[in-house]
């Protein structure tokens, strides 16, 4: 079929604004998801960098307390507790010059220090913990009996 020589500038025209919309529409996806990358990117921490908001996510189990990430600013931290273990455990937050390993005492951590804790969380479950912290250092352990002299304990640093 032949196209009269006056309909093709008419073609080109609708042509050229057809491609225009669609690589308009395309760079508001590639924008879009771009920035969506650009939001994901910054939930990815470092271990020692601080997170955003200063909030910690602390995983509790058998025999371990494991924040991510291991540092905060000073002010209110706030730790998303899970235990993904098969027992109870607890949270105590310590602020103390020592190693978190050296609170042994009798047969449990002293507490002396303590800043906070949260005294039971089940299997499975997940709780918050909110406490205004300062600057310094702080022991996160687990004082049930025998899980602190199992190694339920770790070192965190508020700047």
């Amino acid at each position: 079929m032949r196209v009269p020589f006056r309909t093709v500038p008419l073609l080109s025209v609708t042509l050229a604004g057809a491609v225009s919309l669609t690589l308009a529409a395309c760079g508001s996806d590639s924008s879009s998801s771009s920035s969506s990358a650009t939001t994901a990117a910054p939930a990815a921490t470092t271990a020692a960098t601080p997170a955003a908001g200063n909030t910690v996510d602390v995983t509790l189990k058998e025999f371990k307390i494991i924040p991510v990430p291991p540092t905060a600013k000073a002010g209110e931290v706030t730790f998303n507790l899970s235990n993904i273990g098969k027992v109870e455990h607890e949270f105590v937050v310590i602020k103390t010059d020592k190693d978190a390993g050296d609170l042994l005492k009798g047969n449990e951590a002293d507490e002396a220090g303590a800043v906070g804790e949260d005294g039971g969380i089940k299997p499975g479950k997940t709780a918050k913990l909110k406490l205004k912290l300062k600057a310094g250092h702080y022991a996160l352990i687990c004082n049930l009996p025998g899980h602190y002299q199992a190694g339920q304990y770790a070192n965190f640093n508020v700047s």
